[in-house]
């Protein structure tokens, strides 16, 4: 079975790399130096993930990004 995640990324332009993270799997993420790597990278974070709460035999919840805003302050 295919599952799928909504992936948010983020470009860290002092260190001229992007930050990966998975908003419903907390603490899943990865760093690339581009983003075509950091894809490859996060569909390995997201399985390493998805391992380790399988066998601590933790049950996911499921959660949708339903989009972002941007908020001025």
């Amino acid at each position: 079975m295919v599952k799928s995640f909504d992936v948010v990324i983020e470009e860290d332009k002092n260190n001229k790399q992007f930050f990966g993270s998975v908003p419903s799997l907390p603490g899943c993420y990865s760093i690339s130096d581009s983003v075509e790597e950091l894809i490859p990278n996060m569909k390995e974070a997201i399985s390493l993930y998805l391992a380790a709460q399988k066998q601590k035999k933790i049950k996911l919840v499921a959660h949708n990004v339903l989009g972002m805003v941007k908020v001025y302050i």
